[in-house]
């Protein structure tokens, strides 16, 4: 499997899906009033991408405030190297799994592991071949000083573009000074891709970590937490069925896509996400809870990605609470192509848009 493929292939599982019934209970929320490209961002990343030399583009796109200030913006598969005079990616650009770009007051920094000559995934599985055996990022989060980022493991089972299957879940600690890696902690076997998305409630005194049961076709949230500034150390419990365990796990919400966000917005738990419920849909939605355990109803369409169409799709859309305010939100989603070409050919196709709604 080629790099672009595997690319694609992460993609469209992440992204397809049938239409299935909603489950949860509507709770009223203001409608959306307007939308309008996040401009500042667009074109920071953009002009960064097309003449660093570095990072010209990746995807998933969370984003954590770092202890002095800056904010880092956690990537999955990541290509890196220069953008040539046409707009495209030269066919030999390096291929990383994962990458982290640190945005201090508008100066951005890549950090991968390797050489700047010859990068390499920031995390790698240890001992492992990455074109057999990698980790892509999962939501991250700050604790005592340290950056946490989930990591999900994947191994690769065959020849096909989507021969490869999830293995297991570890949290990566890193140092926020130089992003260098201190640790990599497994995290007890489970079938749930847990890291989609994380809550801080420290008046609660819980990390909560939102997780993913990735059927391919159906795609349903589960929800765990543990002890605040313990993620690697506490004792993780489990959401099943109304109470809080410590196994076993139980669906709160149909149709999210493998990475989305939640946060308390406008007096709400806000859940957003591509819309999972129809097959490779461009819409970017929100569900509403009064409790972070759901019910999640009250389905808002947020926008339409205009990208898509043809050999274009978008998914994995999200919140970026740390970057909008109490009317408005910051969504962020990428963007790819069923023709792997086309990445090469056009830089901008394989980087993350940036939307303000308003409310």
């Amino acid at each position: 499997m080629t790099h672009r493929s595997l690319t694609l292939a992460a993609a469209v599982a992440a992204a397809v899906a049938i239409p299935i019934s909603a489950s949860a209970a509507p709770v009223a929320c203001a409608a959306p009033v307007s939308t309008e490209i996040n401009t500042e961002l667009t074109e920071r990343f953009g002009t960064y991408g097309d003449t660093a030399g570095r990072w010209t583009g990746a995807d998933s796109a969370y984003s954590v405030d770092l202890p002095d200030g800056s904010t880092a913006w956690i990537y999955s598969d990541t290509f890196m190297g220069e953008v040539d005079a046409n707009g495209g990616r030269p066919a030999d650009s390096p291929f990383l799994h994962n990458s982290i770009i640190v945005d201090d007051d508008g100066v951005l920094t890549t950090y991968t592991g390797g050489t700047e000559a010859a990068p390499e995934s920031l995390v790698k599985v240890a001992g492992a071949d990455e074109t057999q055996r990698w980790y892509w990022f999962g939501d991250a989060t700050v604790e005592n000083g340290m950056l946490r980022v989930m990591l999900l493991e994947f191994i690769k089972t065959g020849s096909g573009v989507f021969d490869f299957k999830f293995t297991g879940n570890a949290v990566a600690t890193l140092d926020p000074a130089d992003m260098s890696l201190v640790s990599v902690t497994d995290l007890p076997d489970s079938t749930i891709n847990w890291g989609s998305a994380i809550y801080e409630d420290p008046a609660a005194g819980y990390t909560y970590v939102f997780g993913v049961e990735d059927n391919q076709a159906q795609k349903y949230a589960h929800l765990a937490r543990v002890p605040t500034g313990s993620l690697t150390t506490g004792a993780w419990e489990y959401f099943n069925a109304g109470t809080w365990g410590a196994s076993g796990s139980s669906r709160i919400l149909e149709g999210v896509s493998n990475e989305f966000s939640v946060h308390r917005f406008q007096g709400k738990f806000t859940l957003v996400t591509g819309d999972a419920t129809e097959p490779l849909s461009a819409k970017v939605v929100m569900y509403r809870s009064a409790d972070i355990t759901g019910p999640y109803g009250g389905k808002t369409e947020l926008y339409t990605t205009p990208e898509t169409g043809g050999n274009v799709f978008t998914y994995n859309a999200k919140a970026h609470p740390n970057l909008g305010d109490r009317d408005t939100l910051v969504i962020s989603y990428n963007v790819n192509s069923f023709q792997g070409s086309d990445l090469y050919a056009d830089a901008r196709l394989y980087r993350p848009r940036y939307v303000n709604v308003h409310f």
